[in-house]
């Protein structure tokens, strides 16, 4: 896509046209995932970061000031400062006390040695890889439909709010809404089989 194409899709997409902002997260899709492998994130695979990258562009769409007619510098720029931003948000918790810390700082004693678990890390393992999965299936949808989930599941906007921002039917939405949920579902029972 090239300069003014860009510019023309951003216009249309500020207007709510889902076909332009889905041009425009098919075009950025590859800086997005560059991007979020130069990233190294405690707690966050590269699926959180892809999303994130998607949320910037989603943002980045709506807050752009066409007058400027330099939309791939700021999405750039929004991109990488969205990352950057989740990376200081993730290091201020880098000074806290680990319970493995030795009591004294000399026995073989640490705090993990008077804590009681109900925990069962089992568990805790097969929802971590269901979220995984799901995280693997969310970057799998197409950029329309992962707009979508985000904006209904993610900033809790009712699907009639979203039809109201797109200028869609409401059954449409819904009638969508359960075709990506059922699409979902799908590629989840085949990563389970697999």
């Amino acid at each position: 896509m090239n300069y003014d194409e860009i510019e023309n899709h951003v216009k249309l997409a500020k207007q709510g046209n889902s076909e332009s902002l889905t041009n425009l997260l098919i075009q950025f899709k590859p800086f997005i995932f560059k991007t979020a492998k130069n990233f190294n994130i405690k707690n966050y695979d590269e699926y959180d970061l892809v999303q994130i990258g998607y949320i910037a562009l989603i943002n980045a769409v709506e807050k752009y000031d066409i007058s400027k007619h330099s939309f791939s510098s700021y999405v750039y720029s929004t991109i990488k400062n969205a990352m950057k931003y989740t990376a200081r948000s993730n290091n201020k918790h880098k000074l806290i006390l680990s319970i493995n810390a030795s009591i004294d700082g000399q026995s073989s004693l640490d705090f993990t040695e008077f804590l009681e678990s109900n925990e069962n890390l089992e568990n805790d393992y097969l929802e971590h890889e269901k979220i995984t999965q799901l995280q693997k299936a969310l970057s799998d949808l197409e950029p329309d439909e992962f707009e979508l989930i985000f904006f209904v599941y993610y900033n809790n906007f009712s699907l009639k709010d979203y039809a109201t921002k797109k200028k869609i039917s409401y059954s449409k939405i819904v009638r969508k809404k359960n075709y990506i949920l059922d699409k979902l579902g799908s590629m989840l029972r085949q990563n389970i089989k697999n």
